[in-house]
């Protein structure tokens, strides 16, 4: 296992990156991607490697280190953090899923050069059972993140029999080369991101690089040669969604700072007093935006050691253990709304100026929360259908 220095030693360095993300966050907006010099110090650190296994020159870490990272990386800029998130999260299940062989393929020659980017969702995509493999004759994925850094993907497609009725989802690996990048993430928030559409015409994807998503969900994975690691028995679904909604957290971290650090001299109008931390409507603001961020990070620690546990003791996590972890999350996506809400409520309307840091932060959290996967409401409503002897309507968990 990886040493707890080793551990912290990735926090640390990711939160030793804070100032200069900062200072590049205006150049990620305007280049809609991440900087090379900052995706330098990222690899430098072992940010994209840290759920990789050892033996591919990966940390081998676990999902609460992994949390404690993205949510550092976060404070400093929203789109490097959710970067670091969704590409670092597709180094597990990738080793989950794959086989040896497949594993060797992608790692074999030049480990360092692996990074990772897809989408489990196409929009539309043709694919057929050929000798060896499937041929995806037509695919188009939309907000594929890190497009234009990743060098493998990661993709999932749906298998239809001959009358066109729907058997399974397949997870496939694949070069980003032999994949068409579109020009098209000109959105408002977490612009940095990258996260364009890409499409695939006539790729032929071996056997070895494909396998069954229904099955991975419950974690019948392939990786026969890394089932002794606990860290991949790790719970796939709840695992990605997490991923999602951490970057959330950083961000809210530093709005709350942000906000603190201007009050000492902004002066107040119609509040009875002269500066506006004076204010008794700011103080109930501020408290209730802190205590909401602490909410939030209660319950996305908890699914990550929730995540670790079940790993850890050799069980893969039970259905009813995945939709509460899912519900978690949405529960810790809407206390951070909550509190953006009550911090802008105390801020004034400076954050309406191109340049205001807090209209960054606005901007790149509603883009966020928006995710569908975060819903609070579908998560919750999931969870309860569970607590009164019901399926979960989802699909996936």
């Amino acid at each position: 296992m990886t040493s707890t220095v080793e551990y912290k030693d990735v926090v640390e360095s990711a939160k030793a990156m804070i100032p200069r993300l900062r200072e590049r966050a205006k150049e990620t907006e305007e280049i809609r991607k991440i900087p090379e010099s900052t995706m330098k110090e990222l690899k430098e650190a072992g940010l994209f490697k840290m759920l990789r296994p050892k033996q591919y020159g990966g940390l081998e870490t676990n999902m609460r280190t992994y949390s404690e990272a993205v949510v550092e990386i976060s404070k400093g800029c929203a789109s490097t953090g959710w970067i670091v998130a969704l590409c670092a999260i597709r180094e597990l299940m990738v080793a989950e899923s794959f086989t040896e062989e497949a594993h060797d393929e992608i790692f074999g020659e030049d480990p360092e050069s692996v990074l990772f980017a897809g989408v489990y969702e196409p929009r539309s995509c043709t694919a057929k059972k050929v000798d060896g493999g499937y041929l995806i004759e037509e695919g188009h994925w939309m907000f594929c993140s890190g497009s234009q850094h990743a060098t493998w993907g990661y993709f999932g497609t749906i298998i239809r029999d001959d009358e066109g009725n729907v058997t399974d989802q397949l997870l496939m690996t694949l070069p980003f080369s032999e994949m068409e990048i579109l020009d098209d993430w000109d959105v408002m928030g977490l612009k940095g991101t990258g996260s364009n559409s890409v499409k695939m015409h006539n790729v032929f994807v071996p056997d070895r690089r494909c396998v069954s998503f229904s099955k991975a969900l419950d974690g019948d994975f392939n990786s026969a040669h890394l089932r002794h690691i606990p860290l991949y028995n790790s719970a796939l679904f709840p695992g990605l969604i997490l991923s999602l909604g951490l970057p959330g957290l950083g961000l809210l971290k530093y709005a709350l700072e942000f906000f603190q650090q201007s009050l000492p001299m902004r002066r107040a109008a119609h509040m009875g007093v002269e500066f506006i931390k004076d204010a008794a409507s700011t103080h109930a603001l501020i408290a209730d935006a802190a205590m909401k961020i602490e909410s939030a990070e209660y319950f996305f620690f908890k699914v990550a050691d929730d995540i670790d546990r079940w790993a850890e003791s050799g069980q893969y996590m039970e259905r009813e253990a995945r939709v509460k972890a899912l519900a978690d999350i949405g529960h810790a996506n809407k206390m951070l709304k909550e509190a953006l809400d009550d911090l802008m409520a105390g801020s004034g309307s400076g954050f309406a100026y191109n340049g205001h840091p807090m209209q960054r932060i606005i901007r790149d959290f509603l883009v966020l929360h928006s995710h569908r996967s975060l819903s609070p409401i579908i998560t919750k409503e999931n969870y309860g259908r569970v607590l009164v002897g019901l399926e979960s309507n989802a699909i996936r968990y």
